[in-house]
């Protein structure tokens, strides 16, 4: 009895140091999978651009062609927009889509397999998570009878294929931009890009939920911040990591549209007239290794257009006006993950400390 006793106890004592490595390594295989389709996304995104003379594809159709999201008889209004991510019913796969040509974003003829879009820890995450906000949309709402399977949980850089308004402000306190230095700057080719392409990225991970860093959201849900912190942990950050403790919001999802737009804080519109932009901003996915589970303070990998992979964690994102008391500042400057999604060398309006 003694000896058996004796050898539970060794092969438990063996399981509790094995069972982290295993874990670990189970964790390191599936995120190294997770760069390598990253990795190829963004070879597929340089093919496009040297087929189509160096130009962009619209970011919010790659994956579903413009037809799809205006046709809107049989059997194509049922599958809404802010459902798309997660209906199995107009994935890649589907039997719609290949019936249907017509209806295929832009790189789905060069995409051979569609599970290069689908990271495993993503689509554990974003299941998990479900689709928990509404579209802002006013027609487009969730629909809870929509089969949820995770179709992809990649998405690229919406500052490509669009078009960039900077300026000086005339004073500090007047928002009003200088006429004389208001720029519209093109960046709809690779050649429009003027920032080093090491230094923006192409395509990133994204949560199917929204997570507002740094500062409290108006929007945000109304459950008690306290209710989502680990234990022991303090004020806005986690008490393993340091990480800062990102709070989720009530508003559009990041994946309602395949296009993760890393937005300014600020919109301008042709007077000149700099206005506060609402509902928080995007941010890169928080899924992988999160500390003691809390899927807000992990981190996630993008691709940066030169087709290396680099990891960005919580704190990397935060821009230098949202950091709270004792954040650490990002290893990308001031502006955060805004500098990571800029395509251009002109900065935004101040540079990035107003941002």
């Amino acid at each position: 009895m003694i000896e058996l006793l004796v050898v539970i106890a060794v092969i438990s004592a063996i399981m509790a140091i094995t069972l982290p490595v295993l874990r670990y390594v189970r964790e390191q295989a599936l995120e190294t999978v997770c760069q390598s389709n990253l990795r190829q996304m963004g070879i597929i995104l340089k093919t496009y651009t040297q087929d189509h003379n160096a130009r962009f594809p619209e970011p919010n159709t790659i994956y579903h062609a413009p037809r799809s999201f205006t046709l809107k008889p049989e059997p194509y209004w049922q599958y809404l927009e802010c459902c798309r991510w997660h209906d199995p019913r107009i994935g890649l796969n589907s039997s719609l889509i290949r019936e249907h040509p017509e209806l295929r974003g832009s790189l789905v003829p060069y995409i051979s397999n569609p599970e290069v879009l689908l990271c495993k820890t993503g689509k554990r995450a974003n299941t998990q998570q479900g689709c928990i906000n509404p579209c802002s949309l006013e027609y487009c709402f969730h629909d809870p009878n929509v089969p949820f399977e995770a179709q992809y949980t990649y998405s690229m850089n919406a500052f490509f294929s669009t078009e960039i308004r900077t300026g000086k402000r005339n004073t500090l306190t007047d928002k009003t931009i200088s006429r004389r230095t208001m720029r519209i700057t093109p960046v709809h080719t690779v050649t429009q890009v003027t920032r080093s392409p090491s230094q923006v990225f192409a395509f990133g991970e994204e949560n199917s939920w929204r997570v507002i860093l740094g500062q409290s959201d108006p929007n945000e849900l109304r459950t008690p911040i306290s209710s989502r912190r680990p234990t022991g942990s303090k004020r806005g950050r986690s008490s393993n990591t340091g990480a800062p403790i990102a709070r989720h919001g009530s508003v559009s999802g990041t994946l309602r549209l395949p296009a993760l737009a890393i937005k300014t804080t600020f919109q301008i519109d042709e007077a000149g007239k700099t206005t506060d932009a609402t509902g928080g901003f995007d941010n890169f996915a928080t899924y992988h290794r999160p500390p003691k589970g809390n899927l807000d303070a992990g981190h996630s990998y993008l691709v940066m257009l030169d087709g290396h992979t680099q990891k960005v964690t919580v704190s990397d994102q935060l821009r230098k006006s949202r950091l709270g008391p004792g954040d650490e500042p990002s290893q990308y400057g001031p502006g955060g993950n805004l500098a990571l999604a800029w395509p251009i060398d002109i900065e935004p309006p101040d540079g990035w400390e107003d941002q």
